[in-house]
């Protein structure tokens, strides 16, 4: 019994602890100006400014630092301020699902020790910062659904950490970066409904880890290249809507797993005598469903 009240008064002494963290004045100000800037007081879920802010929806304190920010689905309306940089121990940021606007704040790239970027299914617009690979400890980024436009940064293919890159339903152009091939962790490429053209980079072929790999809803053009399909792990491969053509023969050796392909064009896929037959052909159905979680 004695144990058992030492270990009670134990998590009560933690809980104390965390509920009377301290942060500097300089990263309680951002969070100011971000309810401000957003309109916090119409928040699903609000802030109580006289309370601390490790009472604060969302806000995650380490160390007596703000490293996160879990504002997930939570009418969020108008702009990110730039002063976000300030948060330099910032680990996790995510305010998809909400309705905020304007462009990405070129400040966030300086947030060195950032994972999780999830700013998905807002009004974003504006192009990606060109300097996005300074973020070297990224290890999600979600932009999807939003109205960006521009180019696709060259410096993406400097995070090497990143395992899901998600950017679907924008308006992005130009054609996809072979510097895409150098993120050898990357697991999802999601490309899918932008404006992208030219051919498929080669360099894709050198993605191992790659699972899901959706490129459709494009202008691409060209012969899908043959080392996408012997990429080992994928198993989702969305092409749909492009003006792409599939003119294969799948070897013994090419991936066993079921795939789901979409716009082979008017081309016959060719099967030789020996191999392996188990691929899920499927031409006409929508895009496969995609999830998408508040987790970090």
């Amino acid at each position: 019994m004695i144990l058992k009240n030492r270990t009670w008064f134990f998590v009560f002494l933690m809980m104390g602890f965390a509920m009377n963290a301290t942060v500097p004045q300089s990263e309680k100000e951002v969070l100011l100006e971000l309810f401000n800037a957003t309109h916090g007081e119409d928040w699903t879920i609000t802030w109580s400014l006289d309370k601390p802010i490790a009472t604060w929806h969302g806000v995650e304190i380490e160390n007596d630092h703000i490293v996160g920010l879990h504002l997930f689905n939570n009418n969020l309306v108008g702009q990110l301020p730039f002063s976000i940089y300030k948060l330099q121990r910032l680990k996790f940021l995510n305010v998809a699902f909400n309705q905020l606007s304007g462009q990405i704040p070129i400040e966030i790239t300086t947030l060195k020790e950032l994972k999780v970027l999830r700013m998905g299914k807002n009004r974003l617009t504006g192009s990606i910062p060109e300097c996005i690979g300074e973020l070297q400890s990224l290890m999600i980024l979600e932009l999807f659904e939003n109205k960006l436009t521009g180019n696709l940064p060259l410096s993406i293919g400097k995070l090497h950490k990143l395992r899901f890159l998600v950017l679907s339903n924008n308006e992005i152009e130009g054609e996809i970066p072979e510097t895409i091939g150098d993120l050898a962790r990357l697991v999802g490429l999601e490309l899918g409904s932008n404006k992208l053209k030219g051919t498929i980079p080669l360099s894709l072929g050198k993605l191992l880890n790659l699972n899901r790999l959706v490129l459709s809803e494009n202008q691409l053009s060209g012969s899908v290249p043959k080392i996408i399909f012997s990429l080992p792990k994928l198993k989702v491969l969305q092409l749909q809507n492009n003006n792409l053509g599939v003119d294969v023969t799948f070897q013994k050796s090419v991936n066993k797993a079921n795939y789901v392909v979409f716009d082979v064009g008017e081309k016959t896929l060719r099967f030789n005598d020996h191999a392996n037959r188990k691929f899920d052909f499927i031409e006409k159905t929508g895009m496969a469903d995609t999830k998408f979680e508040d987790v970090d």
